[in-house]
């Protein structure tokens, strides 16, 4: 074992690297948590940490726009994907990645009626086609 078996400084690393990994293990389960509430394709694989900020910070900017309009959440995201609307800082949510999903949000959560998701599925994929000129 040597020297440094039972030294103060394997102790400390030891000590630190314990602690390094519970920070891991709770900054992973904190991204396994804000997963669920972004939406996502069924058949996605997990999303990168990274994707899944992006994706929030749409998620996020895309519910303020609808707070702030005061209209049904999907009648105001139909008109903004044709361009009748345009939110005041642009639509910081309209985004490929977001707007490829949109079919995916849980509208039932935010009031909409199950019937009405169809609509928006057709209009979604058609503002992809629109973002991806290949």
């Amino acid at each position: 074992e040597g020297y440094y078996a039972n030294s103060p400084y394997r102790v400390q690393r030891f000590a630190a690297n314990i602690r390094e990994r519970k920070r891991m293990l709770s900054i992973n389960s904190a991204f396994d948590e804000l997963r669920i509430h972004v939406p996502t394709f069924p058949y996605e694989k997990r999303l990168s940490k990274i994707d899944t900020l992006r994706l929030a910070i749409a998620y996020i900017a895309l519910l303020k726009d609808v707070i702030k309009s005061d209209q049904d959440p999907l009648t105001f995201v139909e008109k903004c994907m044709r361009g009748e609307i345009k939110p005041e800082r642009g639509a910081e949510w309209n985004t490929s990645d977001l707007t490829a999903r949109l079919s995916w949000i849980k509208w039932e959560n935010l009031g909409v009626r199950p019937g009405r998701r169809i609509a928006l599925a057709a209009l979604a994929t058609v503002s992809v086609a629109q973002d991806n000129p290949y």
